[in-house]
C-alpha cells in the first residue's frame, strides 16, 4: 500500500469517525463514577452501538507489518476500569449469556459481567487510540487493522452482549438508582479480577502468535 494510500485511509470518513468513537468511549469508561447508573446505562448503548456500527462499516484495512503491536493497557488499568464499573452497576453488572447463540446444539449458559465486556473493550480500544495518536501512518494503519480483527473475533461480540443488557435495563422497569457500595473489595472479588486478567493476557497472547 502506497504512502497516498495510507493517508487517503486515516484520512477517510469511516475511519475518523471510529477514532473519535474510540477515543470516546475510552474518556467515557475512565470516569464511569461520575455518572448516574441511569446516565452510565444510557450513554453506553450509545457509545456502544456507535462504535459497533462505525467499524462494521469500515473499509478494507492491509496488514503492513508482522510486527507485534505495543501495549499500554496495564494490569491495574483494567482491574481501574473493571472496579469502577462494576461498584455503578452493583446489582445490574452480571447477566446470562451462551457462547455462541446461533448454534444449533445444546449449550451451557454462563453468568458474564458488564463490567467485564466494558473492561476487555477498554483494554483493547485504548490500546488503538495510544498507537494512533503517535502520528506514524504506518503504525496507525497496523494499529488499525489489529483493532478490527480484534472487533472480529473479540470485542465486537462483547459489545453486541453488553448491548443486548443495557437495552433490556434501560427499556425495562429496573430501578436504576446508583446503589450503596462498600469502601473495599472482597478478597474473593480480587482473586477473581486476578483470574480474569490473567485470562485476558493468555488471550492476547494467543492473538498475536
Amino acid at each position: 500500500m502506497e504512502e497516498n494510500s495510507y493517508q487517503e485511509l486515516l484520512n477517510s470518513e469511516k475511519v475518523t469517525a471510529f477514532v473519535t468513537r474510540a477515543a470516546e468511549y475510552c474518556t467515557f469508561a475512565e470516569s464511569a463514577a461520575n455518572f448516574s447508573k441511569g446516565d452510565f446505562v444510557q450513554k453506553s448503548i450509545r457509545l456502544l452501538s456507535g462504535l459497533y456500527a462505525s467499524m462494521a462499516e469500515m473499509p478494507e484495512i492491509p496488514n503492513v507489518t508482522d510486527s507485534v503491536n505495543e501495549k499500554f493497557v496495564t494490569e491495574n488499568d483494567w482491574h481501574r476500569i473493571y472496579n469502577q464499573i462494576s461498584q455503578k452497576l452493583g446489582y445490574h453488572d452480571d447477566y446470562v449469556d451462551v457462547y455462541d447463540p446461533v448454534s444449533k446444539e445444546d449449550q451451557d449458559v454462563s453468568i458474564v459481567s458488564l463490567s467485564d465486556n466494558f473492561a476487555d473493550i477498554y483494554q483493547d480500544l485504548k490500546d488503538f487510540v495510544s498507537l494512533y495518536s503517535m502520528g506514524n501512518e504506518e503504525v496507525m494503519v497496523d494499529a488499525l487493522w489489529e483493532c478490527r480483527m480484534n472487533f472480529e473475533d473479540y470485542w465486537g461480540p462483547k459489545a453486541l452482549g453488553a448491548l443486548r443488557t443495557l437495552h433490556r435495563l434501560f427499556f425495562s422497569e429496573e430501578n436504576l438508582e446508583d446503589e450503596e457500595t462498600g469502601t473495599a473489595n472482597t478478597s474473593g472479588q480480587e482473586q477473581r479480577q486476578n483470574w480474569l486478567f490473567d485470562r485476558k493476557q493468555e488471550q492476547y497472547k494467543k492473538r498475536d502468535q
